[in-house]
């Protein structure tokens, strides 16, 4: 799949935005707060798109968390600054996953579409509770975030991969 460029996404994602009647974009104090809690910069589209565009609501479902809490949910969850305190607090799962891989858009039952911060792409990863054992349940998949737009911009509801994961006799 080739990706669009991120000015076509962004001009696609705005309509869509006008359309459905999105909140208005987030303040960029709140990408500098997430930047700063999770030592990266968000992906450059990413940051475009809450900053320029809306905080939250697009993509597949509508369901691409808020950036701050925007008075409306997207999710279970209120706010991707919401997200990344509860998934950096201290648990007993806590070296299993990593700090800059945050949850960014649910497909329900509990699966997530998520993303690293750490990279200027956004690759894109898969959180599935219910396939693989704790040590699994967060893949890598070979999306970037403007390949995910993309296919979502034309009309995919595409889930996260799980892998088969053939030496873990936890799977």
């Amino acid at each position: 799949m080739t990706a669009w460029g991120d000015d076509e996404i962004i001009a696609k994602i705005r309509e869509f935005a006008e359309a459905n009647r999105l909140p208005p974009p987030a303040p960029v104090e709140a990408a500098v707060e997430l930047e700063t809690a999770v030592g990266h910069s968000m992906p450059p589209l990413l940051r475009r798109l809450y900053c320029e565009v809306a905080n939250g609501g697009f993509g597949i479902d509508g369901d691409v968390v808020s950036l701050s809490d925007s008075g409306r949910w997207f999710s279970e969850e209120e706010s991707l600054i919401d997200i990344h305190r509860n998934w950096s607090a201290p648990h007993e799962q806590m070296d299993l996953y990593p700090n800059h891989v945050l949850p960014l858009a649910t497909m329900g039952c509990a699966i997530w579409w998520c993303i690293d911060l750490s990279t200027p792409a956004g690759n894109m990863w898969g959180w599935d509770p219910n396939a693989l054992c704790e040590r699994h349940r967060l893949f890598p998949e070979r999306l970037t975030l403007a390949e995910w737009l993309t296919d979502w911009l034309q009309g995919h509801r595409t889930f996260p991969n799980v892998p088969d994961v053939q030496d873990c006799p936890d799977c």
